[in-house]
């Protein structure tokens, strides 16, 4: 099974209602879901039966969702959360005890919010935003949260890609961005970190792409290198998931008003646009 998943639902409305629109077309089949931003209608989006949800864990952007006091070491006095991926990943190296047990409180509030939402018989499945679940406090403590409430979890992504379809596609050589290959190596260390405990529990997952094509994912570089990844998935018995961000905003219609958000460029980037453009043709393109 291929999916095609769209992050960042929820942030604000016009990026949910950009994704809301990939869904209607029918060119998505997973969507991912921040849970402390606007109000969530799951039944809107269920309303596609093939389409599958997800829990965006987030610890970089918006307010927190547990007791601000109890996690003041990743909140101001606002409860906005105040660190970005790289702050955690330091506060890993530095205070990892004092920072898994607080995460573990923010998880906690977030995987129990998102169970008391989710319909009946809907799998339950989970990622990170800005990927921070796989810092290993981070790691070590979701896995303490899913085993406390007793998740019956189906699916968990984890964001490092497989070498060989990228190795066997030299024509995209030149057009990597540096900054995604730093960050794909250093989600490959952090898996290895965290690899073991994950295959004890036989955490379901499946082969990931979009962290080296991250704001470039057009349908010319995704129909390039996706027949490779379906070779490897159907060799290895693997599911895949195709991650796009096609939640664009235009320069008038920002609607954070006074969120914490972090990454507004981000939403703002013109690629965004060119996503949305991509993930709507992924239908009228056959080697997709």
């Amino acid at each position: 099974m291929i999916y095609f998943c769209a992050d960042d639902y929820g942030i604000c409305n016009s990026v949910s209602e950009h994704i809301q629109k990939c869904i209607e077309k029918g060119a998505l089949n997973k969507v991912s879901i921040f849970p402390n931003f606007d109000e969530i209608d799951l039944n809107k989006i269920l309303g596609n039966k093939n389409l599958r949800v997800s829990l965006h864990l987030n610890l970089v952007e918006g307010k927190c969702m547990a007791k601000r006091q109890e996690i003041d070491l990743i909140t101001d006095a606002n409860g906005n959360f105040k660190y970005t991926f790289g702050g955690l990943f330091i506060l890993n190296l530095f205070h990892a005890k004092k920072l898994k047990e607080q995460v573990y409180k923010e998880i906690s509030a977030q995987v129990v919010f998102w169970k008391s939402i989710l319909p009946e018989g809907v799998p339950f499945l989970i990622d990170g935003h800005q990927h921070t679940h796989m810092i290993p406090a981070v790691f070590s403590a979701l896995l303490q949260v899913l085993n406390d409430q007793k998740i019956n979890l189906k699916y968990m992504r984890i964001p490092t890609e497989p070498i060989l379809p990228y190795i066997k596609t030299p024509s995209l050589y030149f057009t990597y961005n540096p900054i995604n290959i730093i960050k794909q190596w250093l989600l490959k260390i952090l898996w290895l970190i965290n690899k073991s405990r994950a295959k004890k529990l036989n955490i379901p997952t499946a082969y990931f792409m979009g962290i080296l094509f991250s704001g470039k994912m057009d349908v010319k570089r995704v129909g390039k290198i996706l027949p490779k990844y379906k070779k490897l998935a159907e060799k290895d018995g693997m599911d895949i998931e195709v991650l796009f961000h096609p939640g664009y905003l235009e320069k008038n219609e920002q609607d954070f008003k006074n969120k914490n958000v972090v990454f507004k460029e981000f939403y703002l980037s013109e690629n965004r646009k060119i996503e949305f453009d991509s993930v709507m043709k992924i239908q009228e393109r056959s080697e997709l």
